[in-house]
């Protein structure tokens, strides 16, 4: 019986939502304090502070974990770091601008009037390094959570090579859960993971591309290019690319383009 890992699949996340709670929670405490002590105040500008500063980590880090998510793990070393730079600086950008509007918000006349003045070079310097170390912070956190999701997986059983696997069971814990080959719509590959997508969401698996194309029906599913692997029946429908490509219009909205070679193999199903 052969053996892959691969995460849970994706679902809602009701995890989150406690740690988002809990996370603003501790986030607020801690500006509270901190602006208690540094700047002094009465106890409405320190918690009106603590606010705006809460804010823009909350709502940016929920965004941050999604992308990192869904376009950062498992991607090669390369691709993974150009990535979280580009995160981080965005990150930084839209925290410090977020704020600088909230706290124009708190100390303007209304919520309609307002002025909106960018820290001192000293003031911005350290709030871009908190920005830049918070986000440091939440994408440890994600890659943390992302790793440990990591469960394994077996194939319901062995099969002669070439005949393809119809169904494997995911182990959670001490549970199994069935899942079929024919949920999938695509696997994209990165290294040696692979992102399996479903018609339910998606699956991480430590598994190379190449693998899964000698493991699966080929009579069901194609190599289209050579990160992407398609189960020709969740194909919705598919145009010309221009150069002999195509375009593959997937059944869950995901859009694919082939090489010439993933063309032709596409073609060749044509009756």
């Amino acid at each position: 019986m052969t053996q892959i890992e691969a995460s849970s699949p994706a679902r809602p996340e009701t995890g989150v939502v406690r740690s988002a709670l809990i996370g603003s929670v501790v986030v607020f405490t801690g500006y509270s304090l901190v602006l208690a002590v540094a700047r002094g105040g009465g106890p409405a500008q320190v918690l009106a502070g603590a606010l705006a500063n809460t804010i823009p980590v909350v709502l940016l880090g929920l965004a941050a974990r999604s992308v990192i998510l869904r376009h950062l793990t498992g991607r090669s070393v390369v691709v993974a770091t150009l990535g979280h730079v580009a995160l981080a600086v965005a990150y930084s950008m839209l925290s410090y601008w977020f704020l600088l509007v909230l706290l124009g918000v708190i100390n303007g006349v209304s919520a309609t009037e307002f002025d909106v003045r960018p820290f001192d070079r000293r003031a911005m310097a350290w709030q871009t390094l908190q920005n830049v170390t918070t986000y440091g912070l939440i994408a440890a956190l994600t890659l943390l959570q992302a790793r440990s999701s990591i469960t394994s997986v077996e194939t319901a059983r062995p099969r002669p090579a070439g005949d393809g696997q119809s169904r494997y069971f995911i182990r959670s814990g001490e549970d199994f859960r069935p899942m079929d080959t024919a949920s999938i719509v695509s696997i994209a590959g990165a290294d040696d993971y692979a992102e399996v997508r479903t018609m339910d969401g998606r699956h991480l698996v430590r598994m190379t591309l190449g693998e899964f194309e000698t493991s699966l029906d080929p009579e069901r599913f194609a190599r289209v290019h050579r990160s992407h692997i398609v189960n020709l029946e969740r194909i919705d429908r598919a145009e010309s690319a221009g150069n002999g490509r195509l375009l593959l219009h997937m059944e869950t909205g995901e859009r694919i383009q082939t090489s010439r070679a993933g063309a032709k193999r596409v073609r060749d199903r044509v009756i």
